[in-house]
């Protein structure tokens, strides 16, 4: 048998990526949260989640609506794919990269293409909990190469 697959993961590795798997479900929950906001052309005030906005069921009537689209689409799936690879990758590094990589493009997304004058509830404490997440994901990173040596 091999020694590799017969190793039993680290208590601390384990909690770390069992936090991180939570945190990242609560980042998919957050996008069905007000995630930015403005005002319409009728002068009235308005708040949108990202699921409101990547999946318009009256179809998109303009080259912009595409580009929002797939934008808050990647709201949407970025979290998810970091969440399974959490959950599901329990012996290599693969996870910490995507997370880190997930963490750092979802928060250049919501600080540059939000804007700070839309931002709403679920992109602010999501923005918040990317903070937390990138913190987490050096904690498993460095849990792996501790465990290695």
């Amino acid at each position: 048998m091999n020694r590799q697959n017969s190793q039993k993961e680290n208590k601390s590795a384990k909690r770390v990526r069992i936090t991180l798997a939570v945190l990242y479900f609560i980042e998919v929950i957050l996008t069905t949260f007000p995630f930015t906001q403005g005002i319409t052309e009728d002068g009235e005030f308005r708040q949108l989640t990202a699921f409101e906005i990547a999946v318009q069921p009256a179809g998109y009537s303009s080259a912009e609506d595409i580009q929002l689209a797939i934008l808050y689409g990647l709201f949407v799936l970025l979290p998810m794919i970091a969440f399974f690879f959490c959950v599901l990758d329990r012996k290599s590094n693969v996870k910490n990269f995507v997370s880190a990589l997930c963490c750092i493009v979802c928060a250049v997304m919501i600080i540059f293409f939000i804007g700070p004058a839309q931002l709403a509830l679920g992109s602010t404490v999501s923005l918040i909990l990317y903070i937390a997440i990138l913190f987490f994901t050096a904690m498993s990173f460095m849990a792996s190469i501790v465990k290695e040596k």
